[in-house]
């Protein structure tokens, strides 16, 4: 199988595993008094601070959850929200304000900067879907002199680009299986005068900001991939190579004129359907998404080409670490084979 769905889930991390490896099946709660307790919430601890280290984070703020929707929930369980039309459904289901994108799929300013009777704005780092990137510290700017706290959901950015433009937010969502580590895992970074009411409510937990018994195995194995992505940045050369390619063959790739991860891209081949064609692509050994892969299993199109204006049913392929030119050249063979069902059918 040829992986071109990073942006769904990257696989493990070497390092991640081996660092998981020592808690699977051991019997310890952080919470408790005896040195099982303690052993594992020094682990905890520590892949606190990695975690931090990775986003340039205060330890103390960095929240352990069970992954991003929950941080982002907690975040949108407190007040009254806005966010941009192209974020993860996690964040649009909470909105109560929607603030539009121009064509390229990056977030209007102006109408942001005019917005009332909110207490905080959200905007992602990068898209999950066409890997645009919002202009996060303009974000925080307008937030700053309009006394609105500011979310970031960063899930899509870490061990891809360079993350300098958190400075300054209120809260940051990261996700684990984004990044290099295990599924199920979760952080919400949290600034110091900014701690929101706890959504998972219960015992003392991470401070008493969310409930329930530590995942160890979890948390350390995030930890441990934090360490790997932190100050990674992906070329964009093998993302270039594909979509050239894709292009050759008549696609159309959204949000091409926006600054972009360099591992994603968007693409759409006129009135041909994006789950048919991911559905071929698996046929061959492939695997991509059509648009987000928490939607993929929908009928409906892309929430975020429709606020982009954008016509087409896009397939994503998003690349990581372990992709290859061959990889990609095969990708290209197989499209160049399938298209002509689809397209002149």
């Amino acid at each position: 199988m040829i992986y071109l769905d990073y942006n769904a889930t990257a696989p493990l991390f070497a390092e991640a595993r081996a660092a998981m490896e020592p808690w699977w099946g051991v019997p310890a709660n952080p919470s408790a008094a005896h040195r099982l307790g303690r052993d594992a919430a020094m682990a905890v601890d520590r892949a606190r601070q990695q975690v931090a280290d990775l986003v340039g984070w205060a330890r103390d703020g960095v929240v352990f959850t069970s992954g991003a929707s929950e941080s982002n929930a907690t975040v949108f369980s407190n007040g009254r929200w806005a966010a941009s039309a192209v974020e993860h459904p996690s964040v649009r289901a909470w909105a109560v304000e929607v603030v539009p994108v121009d064509e390229h799929g990056v977030i209007d300013l102006a109408a942001l900067a005019t917005l009332e009777g909110i207490d905080g704005v959200s905007v992602m780092f990068a898209n999950n879907e066409t890997g645009v990137i919002q202009p996060v510290a303009e974000v925080i700017a307008i937030g700053r002199r309009r006394g609105l706290r500011v979310h970031v959901d960063a899930s899509q950015a870490p061990g891809r680009v360079a993350l300098d433009a958190l400075a300054g937010a209120d809260f940051v969502t990261l996700a684990s299986h984004k990044l290099g580590g295990p599924q199920g895992v979760g952080a919400l970074c949290v600034a110091r005068a900014s701690a929101p009411a706890p959504m998972v409510r219960g015992a003392a937990q991470e401070r008493g900001w969310r409930a329930g018994t530590h995942n160890v195995a979890g948390i350390v194995g995030f930890g441990a991939a934090s360490v790997v992505a932190r100050g990674a940045c992906l070329p964009a050369t093998l993302r270039d190579r594909l979509e050239a390619g894709l292009c050759a063959l008549g696609g159309a790739v959204a949000g091409v004129g926006a600054p972009r991860l360099p591992n994603t891209t968007c693409v759409a081949f006129g009135k041909a359907l994006a789950p048919d064609l991911v559905a071929a692509l698996d046929l061959a050994g492939i695997a991509a998404s059509a648009g987000s892969a928490c939607a993929s299993g929908a009928a409906r199109p892309s929430s975020v080409l429709q606020a982009m204006g954008f016509l087409g049913s896009g397939v994503r392929f998003s690349l990581g670490t372990g992709t290859t030119e061959a990889e990609i050249d095969a990708t290209l063979a197989a499209m160049a084979r399938i298209l002509p069902g689809f397209v002149d059918g």
